[in-house]
């Protein structure tokens, strides 16, 4: 009897171990945008990156005004690229029914070295990652830091 247990209890372990596995990753922090006029954006994202698939990543992201005030939101995609990352992005002007969306890409030599997408997401707790994003004919550039300890 007490082995039956041990071996339900050592089944049970062994499953919520493999179960956790698969969950995925779950990532967050801060970034900064300009335009072409310089003016500067800031928000917050997440991330998840799902082990079965490491070179795809799905996120929320939301721009902040000066108060901290949510005005936009929305959500992104991401797939690994031969020379770095390629995305997609939509948002929610604030109340409103009106969408938004663009394209984002990071190029870097280092970040093309990352294994995974969370590796690259990674890298930004130790330094900052950049890339550019695009809206129609709107673009800039884009970085990614840490949440604030």
């Amino acid at each position: 009897m007490r082995r039956a247990a041990a071996a339900l209890a050592l089944c049970a372990l062994l499953a919520s171990r493999a179960h956790a596995a698969d969950a995925p990753a779950k990532l967050e922090g801060t970034w900064s945008a300009t335009n072409a006029a310089k003016q500067v954006f800031r928000g917050f994202w997440t991330a998840e990156v799902a082990p079965a698939t490491p070179d795809v990543a799905l996120g929320t992201w939301s721009m902040v005004d000066e108060r901290g005030k949510m005005v936009l939101g929305g959500t992104w995609s991401a797939r690994r690229a031969p020379r770095g990352w390629r995305g997609a992005w939509s948002a929610r002007l604030g109340d409103s029914k009106d969408v938004v969306s663009g394209t984002w890409e990071a190029d870097d030599s280092t970040l093309a070295r990352a294994k995974t997408f969370r590796d690259m997401l990674a890298r930004a707790t130790e330094k900052q990652i950049a890339g550019v994003w695009r809206m129609g004919h709107a673009h800039g550039n884009w970085w990614l830091a840490p949440l604030p300890q």
